[in-house]
């Protein structure tokens, strides 16, 4: 059996420590960027330091833990920085850690943090159908944003 034969495997073994997040509160998003893709999402958090990347060829994304944040740095196209989409999560605890999509199709994870009812962190695989044909193997970025009522306009 090849790997590719075995993604389900594969993305349960890599999502094994998605439920550690669950009840984490969110100290530090930094972002690895290699010009101009992102790459890794750093989460700092009071159960510990998680890195949320692409696995094999980005198809589907896996959750490892990490002995400390990377610094933030700016190097000739290596960068380690802040996203400000995601700074509105800081200092909040993580209520949910679920898987989204599918291998190929937008295989990520989002992240549901109290007192954000209407908003959740998105991160997922590049390859969801719309993905830009300059970039592969990376990540793609979001911000959930939900409405919970019905207004007649």
């Amino acid at each position: 059996m090849t790997m590719h034969e075995d993604y389900e495997g594969y993305t349960k073994e890599s999502s094994k420590l998605l439920p550690k997040l669950e009840g984490a509160t969110l100290h530090t998003v930094l972002i690895n960027v290699v010009d101009p893709e992102f790459n890794v999402v750093y989460l700092g958090t009071s159960e510990g330091v998680f890195a949320l990347q692409g696995e094999v060829g980005g198809e589907y994304l896996g959750v490892r833990e990490c002995p400390d944040l990377p610094e933030i740095t700016n190097q000739d196209g290596y960068i380690i920085c802040k996203h400000q989409p995601f700074e509105q999560f800081v200092g909040k605890t993580i209520v949910q850690a679920r898987q989204i999509g599918d291998v190929w199709n937008g295989h990520g994870y989002e992240l549901a943090f109290s007192g954000e009812e209407n908003h959740t962190m998105i991160v997922q695989s590049i390859y969801c159908g719309v993905a830009p044909k300059e970039l592969s193997d990376c990540l793609r970025l979001g911000v959930g944003i939900y409405e919970n009522q019905w207004a007649k306009t």
